[in-house]
């Protein structure tokens, strides 16, 4: 799918935006928009598209989202039972929010550092009686310069985060804003659309036309992945959702997610998340994970 723009308004009385959206409200289309993101999921499942990267997010999901690159947020079609619970805290911000030199002193290094990382997408990695959780719902609340305060204090707290995650590749976000941006977006809306069935390199380059040798040292060079790796995390990442709702055996699920040989769905699952299929699915198992 193509990304869209998405205009952001930011009030002229307030220097950020704060939202609470429930279900689908957060499930907006692949955008991008010039403001940085910060958004805090809860009690949700479903799957991450961030540039390049495509990953399951389970229960809790906080993201610091940089300008301009393309995102979106799908909840898995689910009667888990806090499905009805579900919200997303929404923080839509500039860099110059507060003016344009304020992120460049020696104090504000660390602050500085993460949003210069969030250009990737950076995901984190927090404990659930984080107190982190509430100081980001209360900045829906906040009011006059308790928002401003609030706002720095959460910044703060995420810049010391050791456990964190880059999703965007390099390649794929030094490429999205260069001239050749509307041939990648085409060829990933084709693998977005497509994943299920056999892909054919040769229909994928006259897309947008291009001779196949040439399409797949564009896309390597692009996104710094190839593109038959993009189709595999694409389709690993449907099948662990299958996985999780436990209502198709192994082989099913590597049917439904484009392979139609078992042994390589296994070899590919295997090569994405470390472990083979039958593992994952006695892991979540045994974790009382399940859809």
């Amino acid at each position: 799918m193509k990304p869209v723009y998405k205009k952001i308004t930011l009030s002229e009385s307030l220097t950020y935006s704060s939202s609470l959206e429930t279900p689908p409200a957060f499930e907006t289309p692949w955008h991008y928009h010039p403001e940085y993101e910060l958004i805090l999921i809860m009690n949700s499942k479903g799957t991450r598209y961030m540039g390049d990267n495509i990953s399951n997010f389970d229960n809790r999901e906080l993201v610091l989202v940089g300008p301009n690159l393309p995102h979106f947020w799908k909840e898995f079609e689910t009667d888990c039972p806090f499905s009805e619970e579900s919200f997303a805290c929404v923080i839509h911000f500039t860099e110059s929010f507060l003016g344009d030199k304020i992120f460049n002193c020696p104090e504000a290094t660390r602050i500085k550092r993460l949003l210069d990382n969030s250009r990737f997408g950076t995901a984190f990695t927090i404990d659930e009686r984080s107190p982190l959780i509430n100081k980001i719902i209360d900045l829906i609340e906040h009011k006059e310069f308790n928002r401003i305060l609030g706002l720095l204090n959460v910044l703060d707290n995420l810049s010391k985060i050791k456990n964190i995650k880059k999703l965007s590749s390099e390649g794929f976000v030094n490429f999205f804003n260069k001239k050749n941006a509307k041939k990648i977006n085409v060829t990933i809306e084709y693998a977005m659309t497509n994943f299920r069935n056999k892909i054919c390199l040769k229909e994928v380059s006259e897309l947008i036309h291009m001779s196949k040798s040439s399409f797949c040292r564009f896309f390597k060079k692009s996104t710094g992945k190839t593109y038959f790796d993009f189709i595999r995390e694409i389709r690993i990442g449907y099948a662990c959702k299958l996985i999780l709702e436990n209502n198709l055996n192994i082989t099913q699920v590597g049917y439904e997610c484009g392979y139609e040989n078992i042994s390589h769905f296994s070899r590919q699952f295997k090569k994405t998340k470390g472990i083979v299929p039958l593992d994952y699915r006695k892991q979540t198992l045994e974790n009382n994970i399940s859809l």
